[in-house]
């Protein structure tokens, strides 16, 4: 320990000794070590650590699984599908089922639209949620006419209710029904399937709902009794779902229940294989950074062979010299760690700020992204790995000693070995081929994002206000109602000052839902039992399509003559009609539309549409008269040239017509695309960044590589010179040097690129994982710069003086 405390004291010395070195290489360390510092924590939080619930591992999702497709989808087959799980699985301690909700509150202040969810009565105790006031739902609550008692969350219960302790027992107005608060959970408690969540009541299923076997409204997750695997209890379920379907073949063909841990579904809906991605990306850039400090302590240790000289006269061994050299070594990148630590902590800071808020509450562990002991111990473990790996080629290099001409030489700098040249130009080829497959790798992804946005959704963005309304059974019963509202609603819209246009649609593009229908064309054959053609719906007024500036390409939009007496009418898009009509005219033909059968007249195709994400592919649409398919979900869409001001407006203009109506969402189009891209976006920042930096550490490794060349040669140049070398003769030398070991490691960097940048196909956007043009540009923008980077210690060369060059040794 004393010889160790000696060569770390030593060391320190010879860092303090060279400033510049020591800060190029704890700057570039720094970089590398702190960006994986911050891609790691998020992979921790979101992939490594488990959910925030006691033995999460016994928590499985209930999926539902089309054995003749071969589709999985969220939540059970049917809602009598998941009843007969509950009464005849014996493998769960509890079944629970759920699904996300929205509430209108219209007591103790204004009108409130609040994001909760309807779970099943056992919901917080699978999840071992303690309430901080109150109880959790009790068994009976899940009868119809017991249901009406609600929970609160912590921050729901601070912002509206003012801290109250005697809130327990209280009424409150839902969706303008009273309601009973019985709990407040904590604002800690999260369920991320179900986002920022504040406000949950129980499900109560009615008898035709536990009877109905034609679909299913909520998810369902379960705990697995202790001792019992995954496996049994998928056996299990399965076993039950072939009973179900011999008993009933009309609903329950091809259907089938799977189980998958609710860690993996989590993670898997979070952007994992994103952040898996940049973790990849990050790794590399280490290497990168790691190589070039590599090479600079080798062409440092070059300028210190007269000292290991005189040590090994004086006694030192070979391990001895290793020792403390891979002392100083592991100094550096220790150093290095911190200085990630600190970088770390701000690529954490912003990634987090970046994060739209209304998406955290559906990113698991979220709040719980920081620098905790696990993440020190991956930053620290990392840097003493990579100092050990790194220091070990400069370490062994600089101990083989030739005593009797080092000895010798009457100056301290002596050429390095042949070996030694040798291995720095592996290291820096090494660095050019992994900056190369970096740079390809970001490239294809920033151009993918490029193109996505600018393939644009389909309709005009700029200028249109968004908001939503969803109206209570309790106050609007009947359809006649919904038209009367959102007739007085859009006369008012029109009415607000500076609105161009105002509409109605069901859905709003690019919100948190959508629905879809199953659709047939009359006259053509049935689809095979079991099999239906879908297209997403949504039911818009006459004013749509000029609001959202979306193109009519055939027959007619909506007019206000589509109403409820009028024939059904629907409006179709492109996608449509070129997979179900091909080149026939579709203006006239009938389509059958859901589980009814409905019949409509098709009276006009229009643009195809983005709903939900921009990189998403064209799918089939149809359009509704709202009139003639009224909802109680109201979106509404403002456009104009001042949106900023429109927000009291819309809120006014509704509560005009219905001073009890909460509004919610209300924001532009733009911010919508911003925040469901919001992923992409900064997977994009960081992606181009490490770009970047791969770029700049290969350039620095190369100009390192060519400057050092040109000092240890210098004596060499001068007498070329002097025996009539000229000024191109020598600069051809050296640059020819350099662009041979860049070329090598562009060329190696290609093949590898090829391999790996399959495996990012599946988030890319209209570009080609192999697109030969990406892979010439990084190739040509490596090897200019590599001949500029040869370039400068090349100029640098021909102005050798030939005879400073003979006396230089």
């Amino acid at each position: 320990m004393g010889t160790l405390w000696q060569d770390i004291r030593f060391g320190l010395r010879v860092l303090y000794k060279s400033p510049g070195f020591t800060a190029v290489a704890i700057l570039t360390l720094a970089l590398g070590i702190g960006a994986n510092t911050a891609i790691f924590s998020f992979i921790d939080a979101w992939l490594i650590k488990p959910l925030p619930y006691p033995q999460a591992d016994r928590l499985m999702v209930l999926l539902s699984h089309d054995t003749k497709k071969g589709l999985t989808g969220w939540g059970v087959t049917s809602t009598a599908d998941f009843v007969d799980y509950q009464q005849q699985s014996t493998s769960f301690d509890q079944l629970v089922p759920w699904t996300a909700w929205a509430f209108n509150l219209t007591s103790d202040g204004p009108p409130e639209r609040i994001v909760g969810g309807r779970v099943g009565w056992n919901f917080f105790q699978t999840l071992d949620a303690k309430p901080i006031l109150g109880r959790a739902f009790l068994p009976q609550e899940s009868q119809p006419g017991n249901d009406h008692e609600v929970i609160l969350g912590e921050g729901l219960w601070k912002s509206r209710f003012a801290s109250d302790p005697h809130i327990i027992g209280r009424q409150m107005k839902v969706d303008g029904e009273s309601y009973t608060i019985v709990g407040v959970v904590p604002g800690k408690f999260q369920f991320p399937l179900l986002g920022l969540s504040n406000l949950w009541t129980p499900i109560a299923l009615t008898p035709e709902e536990r009877a109905d076997r034609s679909g299913a409204w909520f998810q369902a997750f379960g705990r697995l009794k202790p001792g019992v695997t995954q496996t049994q209890a998928g056996d299990e379920i399965a076993s039950i779902a072939a009973r179900l379907a011999k008993l009933y073949a009309g609903t329950n063909t091809n259907q089938t229940t799977v189980l998958s841990p609710m860690t993996y579904e989590i993670g898997k809906n979070e952007g994992a294989q994103q952040v898996t991605i940049c973790m990849y990306i990050v790794g590399l850039v280490l290497l990168i950074a790691c190589a070039n400090v590599a090479n600079l302590m080798l062409a440092r240790a070059t300028r210190r062979t007269k000292e290991f000289a005189l040590r090994a006269t004086l006694g030192a061994t070979r391990p001895r010299l290793v020792r403390q050299l891979l002392t100083e070594s592991m100094l550096l990148f220790f150093f290095g760690g911190a200085g990630g630590v600190l970088f770390g902590m701000w690529g954490m800071q912003w990634i987090e700020s970046a994060i739209p808020g209304r998406v955290r509450g559906y990113l698991v562990n979220y709040g719980q992204v920081n620098m905790d002991w696990t993440v020190l111990a991956f930053t620290l473990g990392i840097a003493l790995l990579c100092g050990l790996i790194f220091g070990l080629a400069p370490a062994f290099q600089s101990s083989r000693l030739d005593l009797n001409r080092e000895i010798k030489e009457s100056s301290g700098q002596a050429s390095s070995s042949s070996h030694g040249a040798r291995l720095r130009h592996i290291f820096v080829a090494g660095e050019i081929a992994l900056a190369v497959v970096v740079l390809i790798s970001t490239t294809l992804l920033v151009e993918s994002f490029v193109r996505m946005v600018g393939s644009g959704p389909g309709f005009r963005v700029q200028g249109v206000v968004t908001a939503e309304i969803e109206l209570p059974k309790t106050g609007y019963p009947s359809d006649a109602q919904i038209r009367n509202f959102e007739e007085a609603l859009h006369a008012r819209l029109l009415a607000i000052p500076g609105a161009q246009s105002a509409a109605i649609s069901q859905f709003i593009p690019f919100g948190q839902s959508g629905d879809s229908t199953s659709i047939h064309v009359v006259g053509k054959p049935p689809e095979p039992a079991g099999e239906s053609v879908d297209a997403m719906d949504t039911a818009v007024s006459p004013e749509f399509f000029s609001t959202m500036q979306i193109p009519l390409l055939r027959g007619r939009v909506f007019t206000p003559q589509d109403d409820s007496q009028s024939p059904l009418a629907v409006v179709i898009n492109q996608t449509l009609v070129e997979q179900q009509f091909g080149t026939k005219d579709p203006i006239g033909q009938k389509l059958e539309v859901g589980d009814k059968h409905t019949t409509f007249e098709i009276v006009g195709v229009v643009g195809n549409v983005k709903f939900f994400f921009l990189a998403e592919r064209p799918r089939r649409e149809i359009y509704f008269a709202f009139a003639q398919r009224p909802a109680r979900n109201i979106g509404i869409l403002v456009r104009s040239a001042n949106p900023a001001s429109l927000a009291d407006a819309i809120r006014d203009a509704v509560w005009s017509v219905d001073a009890s109506q909460p509004l919610s969402a209300v924001r532009t189009l733009d911010d919508r695309i911003r925040e469901q891209n919001s992923g992409n976006s900064i997977m994009t920042r960081l992606v181009g960044f490490f770009g970047a930096l791969a770029l700049l550490l290969g350039v620095i490794g190369i100009y390192g590589l060519m400057a050092l060349s040109v000092t240890q040669r210098t004596r060499e140049i001068g007498i070329r010179t002097a025996l009539g070398a000229s000024p191109r003769q020598i600069m051809r030398m050296i640059i020819g040097q350099g662009l041979m070991v860049s070329l090598v490691g562009i060329v190696v960097g290609l093949i590898a690129a090829a391999g790996v940048t399959r495996a990012l196909a599946f988030m890319l956007y209209e570009v080609d994982a192999g697109d030969p043009w990406t892979f010439a540009a990084v190739a040509m923008v490596f090897a200019l710069i590599a001949l500029l980077a040869c370039y400068i210690p090349a100029r640098r060369a021909t102005c050798v003086d030939p005879m400073v060059a003979l006396h230089y040794e």
